[in-house]
């Protein structure tokens, strides 16, 4: 049996083809694309921009976190295999929000498999070479899958709390 090789990469103009293929066909699916910074479209500008103008949005995340409400730098990390295959994504914050600092996605047709669990593998292993001691992770409560996801990697629950008229539990992961 072959088993992938995935890794966390930050997108380039190298994985524009498959951005972009994998975006057609997720907002084919469904509109609630996580993490919100893999999302395209520009509300003011009534339309999604191009991949070219979304890494500048990456890139302007990275170095000044501006186009976020928490102000705080993060990167976007595409989880890929060895033929460039985009899975999902996974944004590393460079300091704890009220939303914790990790947010992730698996593509729709990639959910179930276990990939969750070694993308944020992987984005504990770029927390801990930040110097990170621990990592807080807010999923909503009916989010199984993404709680089954953080168990499996040590994570402890540690509160609960509502907020915009969802419930949220905050689980934190020992690095």
């Amino acid at each position: 049996m072959y088993i992938k090789n995935y890794k966390l990469v930050i997108p380039d103009e190298t994985y524009e083809k498959q951005y972009t293929e994998m975006m057609d066909k997720w907002e084919s699916i469904e509109d609630n694309i996580q993490p919100q910074l893999l999302r395209r479209y520009s509300k003011s500008l009534g339309g999604n921009v191009s991949y070219s103008k979304w890494l500048e949005w990456c890139e302007d995340d990275r170095t000044t976190g501006s186009m976020l409400s928490t102000g705080v730098p993060c990167t976007l990390y595409f989880l890929v295999d060895d033929s460039k295959e985009i899975y999902g994504a996974i944004v590393v914050n460079s300091a704890n929000t009220h939303r914790g600092h990790l947010h992730s996605g698996i593509a729709p047709w990639h959910r179930g498999k276990g990939i969750g669990t070694k993308m944020l593998e992987l984005a504990l292993g770029i927390c801990r070479n930040m110097g990170m001691t621990s990592v807080d992770i807010i999923p909503y409560k009916s989010n199984n899958s993404a709680i089954k996801t953080i168990l499996k990697n040590g994570g402890i629950l540690m509160d609960e709390f509502y907020e915009d008229e969802k419930w949220s539990q905050r689980y934190r992961v020992s690095l």
